[in-house]
């Protein structure tokens, strides 16, 4: 996920890690821990990378035999937290809080280079030997937004979109009904853009325009668009995203279709 390094975002990150941790099955006790520490990793870059500023938030997370790794990076100057002195307490850091809740923490990177948080969780009390190479970088360039969110085709797909559109929605002032229908709008692209997309992610692209959400997907094999639009879940019925979408267009990119869905409230 890449986002503006806005606090208001810092919740966003949390709903899709709740929908990703929610498909392991872990605890409230584990979810609340990692949101924590995870959200305090945020928070840094949010308060220092930019001086004031904003730029982007880039969080990663790969789920691996035995543990949950949570990436978060930034672009700025340069945060090189030191471990707190005994007795001193590091204002604003929550370097010993992140160091309390992960299995393993790594701070990287150096002045003008941007910092990187490395936190592993150990999913069954054993922690084994932690994967120092991220998750392999994008294959194909994402779609074009304000928010950029690339899950792997798979279980996780629908809850980590279903919780990340709901939360916009309800940022946008959507009514219950339009949440609950911009969350069947990511469980249908969950369902149906595996089979037409290039590469191996589900990547979506958000703008968030007044009173609406602008959804764009892909890149897509040729004609994967249509092939995603008419979907429907029973035959009787016309196709969920020419339902719950106010308008649709099909966008060329260099590595193929993208699919722009704009997403109202309904009224």
């Amino acid at each position: 996920m890449v986002l503006p390094s806005r606090a208001e975002n810092v919740a966003v990150v949390r709903q899709a890690l709740a929908g990703a941790i929610e498909v392991l099955g872990l605890n409230e006790s584990r979810l609340l821990d990692i949101n924590t520490a995870v959200s305090e990793a945020c928070n840094n870059v949010v308060v220092h990378a930019y001086e004031g500023g904003e730029g982007p938030l880039e969080i990663y997370l790969c789920v691996q035999d035995s543990e949950l790794e949570v990436v978060v990076e930034d672009d700025g100057v340069g945060i090189r937290p030191r471990a707190p002195e005994p007795g001193l307490e590091v204002q604003g850091l929550g370097l010993s809080l992140i160091q309390t809740l992960s299995d393993r923490v790594e701070f990287l990177g150096g002045i003008s280079q941007g910092t990187e948080v490395r936190m592993a969780f150990s999913l069954n009390g054993e922690s084994e030997s932690w994967a120092r190479e991220k998750a392999a970088a994008t294959e194909v360039r994402e779609p074009p937004g304000e928010l950029v969110i690339g899950v792997t085709a798979g279980p996780l797909a629908a809850p980590v979109l279903g919780r990340v559109i709901a939360m916009l929605a309800a940022r946008a002032d959507f009514s219950l009904e339009g949440i609950s229908e911009a969350q069947l709008v990511t469980d249908s692209l969950a369902a149906n853009v595996p089979r037409v997309i290039v590469g191996s992610k589900i990547q979506l692209g958000i703008d968030m325009p007044p009173d609406e959400l602008v959804v764009r997907v892909g890149p897509l094999q040729e004609g994967g668009a249509h092939k995603i639009m008419d979907a429907t879940p029973l035959a009787e019925l016309p196709p969920v995203l020419e339902r719950l979408t106010k308008e649709h267009r099909v966008e060329g990119s260099p590595d193929g279709e993208i699919l722009s869905l704009t997403i109202v409230n309904p009224h």
